[in-house]
C-alpha cells in the first residue's frame, strides 16, 4: 500500500537519493550540505528535525514534500503557513506502485484519486497556508490543478549591471576593466546615491528587531524579519557570501538590503535576495536598490535579479532599468499561493525568503 506521512529525518537518505534520481547531482549535494543549517537551526521551526511529507511504498520514498515554515504575518500578528520545497514524484516508482495500489483497491491506503502530488499537498501538516516561487513550468501547472493561485505582479525582475568580469576573463584583468568601464556607459549610468546607504559589518543587532517590530504591520502580509532570523538566514548560511546595506535614520535604521555575489558558469552574478523598508517610504526603497546596483557594479556583477512582489518595488525596479526574467519556454515565473486569506493579497515577498537566494 501507499502511506502519506510527515517525513522525519530518519528520511533523509532516501530524501536526498529521491532528490539525485529526479534533480541531479548538484541539488542533492546542496540539499545534503543545507540539511542541519534548515532543518534544525532555522529559529522559525517549532523544533529541530526535518518538516515534510513523504509517499512511501513497500519501504521506498516514491515522493516528497519539503515544507519550510515561512513565519507569515498578516496584520501584524503570526499565522501558521509553509513554503514548498524539493516537491518530487519518483516517476518510475509511482508508476509501479500506482498498479498495485489499482490492482488492490481493498487495501486501505491514501485517498490517491488526484494523485500523489495532491495527496502530498493536502496532507494537513502540509498546511493551511501553502506558498511557493521559482516554480517550473510543470510543477506550475500540477499547482493549478491543485487551486494554488498566481499572484499577479510578482516574479523576478533582471538587469545588466557591468561587462568588467566578463571582458576581464577573456582579455585579462587590466584590458577588461579598462575597456568594460567604457562599455558599461553604454549600459547607462547609475542614478546618484542621494541617501547614505553604507556596507553594514558583524552581526544583526537590535536596530534590525526595532524595525521588524515597527513594520511588521505596515505590510498587508509579510514574513518574519527579527534579529534572529536575519542572523540564521545570512550570517549563518553554509553557503555565505552575503552583504548587508543599511540605510540609517537620525535615531535608529531607516532600512536594510542584502546582496549575494557570485560566479556561474564564468559569469559573475548578483541577487538582492532581501530589502525592507517601510512601504511608503519609496525614497528609501530606491536608495537601497541603489546602493545594491552600485555595489554590485564595483565588484564586477554582470547581471542582477530580484524577486518582487507589488507594484510598489515593482515600479522602483522597473525605473531602475529591470525587466521581467522568463523561464526558458517564455513563461514568468510567480509567486503562488492556495489558502492564502484575501486580506494577505497583498503580501511582500523576496528572494530571501522560502529557499530562495
Amino acid at each position: 500500500m501507499i502511506e502519506i506521512r510527515p517525513g522525519t529525518d530518519s528520511d533523509r537518505p532516501q530524501i536526498l537519493a529521491r532528490i539525485e534520481e529526479v534533480f541531479g547531482t548538484e541539488p542533492a549535494r546542496r540539499a545534503e550540505r543545507l540539511w542541519d543549517w534548515q532543518w534544525h537551526q532555522d529559529p522559525r521551526l517549532p523544533s529541530p528535525g526535518y518538516r515534510g511529507v513523504v509517499a512511501q511504498w513497500r519501504g521506498q520514498l516514491i515522493g516528497n514534500l519539503g515544507t519550510i515554515p515561512a513565519g507569515l504575518h498578516i496584520a501584524g500578528e503570526p499565522v501558521q503557513a509553509w513554503w514548498f520545497v524539493d516537491m518530487l514524484v519518483h516517476w518510475g516508482l509511482m508508476r509501479k506502485a500506482l498498479r498495485e495500489h489499482r490492482r488492490s483497491p481493498g487495501h486501505k491506503s491514501a485517498d490517491l484519486s488526484k494523485g500523489i502530488a495532491a495527496a502530498l499537498f493536502d496532507y494537513p501538516t502540509a498546511g493551511p497556508i501553502q506558498m511557493g516561487k521559482h516554480i517550473s513550468d510543470p510543477m506550475m501547472t500540477i499547482g493549478e490543478r491543485l487551486g494554488f493561485l498566481i499572484l499577479p505582479e510578482t516574479g523576478v525582475l533582471h538587469r545588466r549591471v557591468s561587462t568588467k568580469h566578463r571582458l576581464g576573463r577573456i582579455l585579462g584583468p587590466s584590458l577588461g576593466s579598462l575597456l568594460g568601464g567604457v562599455v558599461d556607459l553604454a549600459l547607462g549610468p547609475l542614478p546618484r546615491l542621494k541617501l547614505p546607504v553604507r556596507v553594514h559589518e558583524g552581526p544583526f543587532d537590535t536596530r534590525f528587531d526595532r524595525l521588524w517590530e515597527a513594520l511588521k504591520g505596515a505590510y498587508p502580509a509579510i514574513c518574519r524579519r527579527d534579529a534572529r532570523v536575519l542572523d540564521w538566514r545570512y550570517r549563518r548560511h553554509p553557503d555565505g557570501d552575503y552583504t548587508a546595506l543599511i540605510l540609517e535614520s537620525p535615531d535608529d535604521l531607516r532600512g536594510y538590503g542584502v546582496i549575494k555575489i557570485f560566479e556561474r558558469e564564468g559569469r559573475r552574478r548578483g541577487k538582492i535576495v532581501d530589502l525592507f523598508a517601510s512601504p511608503s517610504d519609496s525614497e528609501a526603497m530606491q536608495a537601497l536598490l541603489v546602493g545594491a546596483l552600485r555595489e554590485m557594479r564595483r565588484q564586477g556583477v554582470e547581471r542582477a535579479e530580484c524577486f518582487q512582489t507589488g507594484r510598489g518595488v515593482g515600479g522602483v525596479l522597473s525605473g531602475l532599468g529591470f525587466r521581467p526574467r522568463l523561464s526558458k519556454t517564455g513563461r514568468p515565473q510567480p509567486l503562488m499561493t492556495r489558502h492564502l486569506p484575501a486580506e494577505a493579497q497583498g503580501i511582500y515577498v523576496t528572494q530571501g525568503d522560502g529557499d530562495g537566494g
